[in-house]
């Protein structure tokens, strides 16, 4: 009984760099021909007022698809479809909630690096990702 990959997930945001775990999103589907999406997860303040956070709201969807729409490309110019998908709310939950949901089989995250005391005081989405998700998640660096 083997272990296959049909579904990836692969979490990115504007702040971080998608290009490393989509790389390795793209190695893995090219192995297993795993269908791949791309999750961004907007995080908008609720102690803005409703006016202001309607258009932040909005112009972080639109940096949001903006980048996704960069990474398809890329996807597309090495044979591989990218499906897309803008969530709002708490990274780490939507993540894995989103991944449950679409019976993903593996959730790629990039970590930014931090350890030690800025991991303790910043807190990690991708450690939280990792507590949170009952499917497999790969983080990258």
């Amino acid at each position: 009984m083997g272990i296959e990959t049909k579904h990836i997930l692969v979490a990115l945001n504007e702040a971080g760099e998608p290009r490393k775990g989509m790389e390795k999103a793209i190695y893995l589907a090219k192995l297993s021909g795993a269908k791949i999406t791309g999750v961004n997860v907007i995080v908008v303040s609720p102690t803005l007022a409703s006016t202001v956070t309607k258009y932040y709201r909005d112009y972080l969807a639109e940096k949001a698809q903006e980048m996704l729409d960069r990474v398809k490309e890329s996807c597309e110019k090495q044979g591989i479809q990218l499906a897309s998908k803008i969530l709002d709310g708490s990274p780490a939950s939507k993540i894995a909630e989103f991944a449950e949901e679409e019976k993903v089989d593996l959730v790629i995250v990039g970590s930014r690096g931090l350890g030690g005391m800025s991991e303790a005081i910043l807190g990690s989405v991708a450690t939280s990702i990792v507590h949170k998700s009952k499917v497999s998640v790969l983080v990258v660096k």
